[in-house]
């Protein structure tokens, strides 16, 4: 693999995984907060 297609690669998965993981937290925060035991 070159450095080139890291780059790439990296460029298109870094902005997924930064969206997925607000949205799984959101999604935790508004399970805790939204349902209080």
């Amino acid at each position: 693999m070159t450095a080139e297609s890291m780059l790439f690669n990296g460029a298109i998965l870094a902005p997924i995984l930064i969206l997925v993981g607000l949205a799984w937290g959101f999604l935790l925060l508004k399970i805790q907060g939204g349902e209080p035991e």
